[in-house]
């Protein structure tokens, strides 16, 4: 009879556990909506906008990132970092995309991006209680050892939008090997 009770039990956590995973994944997937909302509204506003690379990049990551949101989680991130680390190609995509980011008509578009990257940030901690709790570690921690975390994290959460399995960059830049 106990036996019973607490499978029952473990069923209920495990069904309230999901629907809670579904219901943050569809709160951040309607906040990267409104990142992608804004960043045509600017198309809108100047029909040269969506001519630009950087804006069509950007539009489809962005819609890559919603459709991959609810299955992204910190251990893909970090498998994302492990292999890319190093990755000579996503480096060179990224000092190209960062060159762009410099001109005086990008400047709103390394906006759009950190806020992408922020709100795959905090979906991550909202998924992970990991995440949180290694945040608030960091606080107590050497600041030599909270600043690599916070570049380590950074890095992280800059491949999310930047490498091929989660990103359109590579489809907009063509980079010389």
């Amino acid at each position: 009879m106990v036996v019973a009770v607490a499978f029952v039990l473990l069923l209920f956590l495990e069904s309230a556990r999901r629907q809670r995973k579904e219901a943050l994944a569809l709160q951040y997937q309607y906040a990267l909506f409104a990142i992608r909302d804004d960043l045509r509204e600017q198309a809108m506003g100047d029909p040269r906008v969506a001519m630009n690379w950087v804006f069509q990049y950007l539009d489809s990551t962005i819609a890559k990132s919603i459709s991959l949101l609810p299955a992204l989680s910190i251990w893909q991130i970090f498998g994302l970092f492990m292999t890319h680390r190093n990755d000579a190609s996503v480096e060179k995509l990224r000092v190209r995309l960062e060159h762009e980011y410099e001109k005086p008509q990008n400047q709103e578009f390394k906006k759009v991006e950190e806020r992408l990257i922020d709100t795959i940030g905090e979906f991550l901690i909202g998924r992970h209680i990991l995440a949180l709790v290694l945040s608030v570690s960091a606080l107590v921690l050497p600041f030599a050892v909270v600043e690599t975390i916070q570049r380590i994290r950074r890095r992280s959460l800059e491949l999310v939008v930047e490498s091929p399995e989660t990103s359109t960059l590579g489809d907009f830049v063509r980079v010389a090997a």
